[in-house]
């Protein structure tokens, strides 16, 4: 069958998200390290794209906070501060305690079955020390509790901040006690939805979060030291 041709608009919106995505990695991961310039120029050769496209990216990026555009001057990409973590971890501790509340009647033996494997899978990357393994698996765990819950406000929410919480997890998650201490933590929730008792996993999944959060911040005061 004849393949219509993609106008300029598909062609633009396709080009803008590889940009965003990759740049988002590249954050995320520390390719980009805060206070970084970045040049729309630069990533307009890199991508192989006008710049219309990347500064569609950096829009979006700055629009989450990823970067900040100084007018005239350079657009960096964005520290990350102590009250940053806070920010992002204690409404996302919420969040996910309501979900895990109202997903726990839901689960059906598949959803449990699921949940065993991902938490396997997790429990193994910790151990091993595999970072993207470990970012993966944790998000798996999450993202199926909140499908279950099915409210697409909390998972859009939940979302957002996780991107922000990926970023500051990934420069100071790696310290192997914390690891497993999270993977414990991970089976006593799993258990807990296993018994079916919502407000014990509630508490559990709010104090995991609240855990991590602390690590966060204790990774980025010993940086500064």
């Amino acid at each position: 069958m004849p393949i219509p041709k993609k106008n300029k608009t598909e062609l633009r919106k396709s080009a803008k998200n590889i940009v965003y995505d990759t740049l988002c990695d590249w954050i995320i991961s520390g390719e980009l390290l805060p206070g970084e310039k970045l040049s729309d120029t630069e990533l307009a050769a890199y991508f192989e794209v006008s710049r219309t496209p990347v500064r569609e990216a950096l829009q979006m990026l700055e629009n989450q906070n990823l970067i900040v555009v100084l007018p005239g001057r350079a657009t960096i990409v964005s520290e990350i501060h102590r009250s940053d973590i806070e920010k992002c971890y204690l409404p996302l501790a919420e969040i996910q305690a309501l979900a895990v509340k109202i997903a726990t009647p839901k689960l059906t033996d598949n959803d449990i079955s699921e949940l065993e494997k991902t938490q396997q899978q997790f429990f193994d990357a910790c151990t091993s020390g595999y970072m993207d393994g470990i970012t993966q698996c944790d998000e798996r765990f999450h993202d199926i509790i909140l499908n279950v819950a099915d409210n697409k406000y909390m998972t859009s929410f939940s979302h957002i901040l996780s991107l922000h919480i990926k970023r500051i997890r990934y420069h100071y998650f790696h310290y192997e006690a914390w690891r497993k201490q999270s993977a414990a933590q991970h089976h006593e929730i799993l258990n807990a939805l296993k018994s079916r008792n919502a407000e014990q996993a509630s508490e559990l999944m709010r104090a995991h979060w609240l855990y991590v959060m602390n690590c966060c911040k204790h990774g980025i005061e010993t940086q500064k030291e």
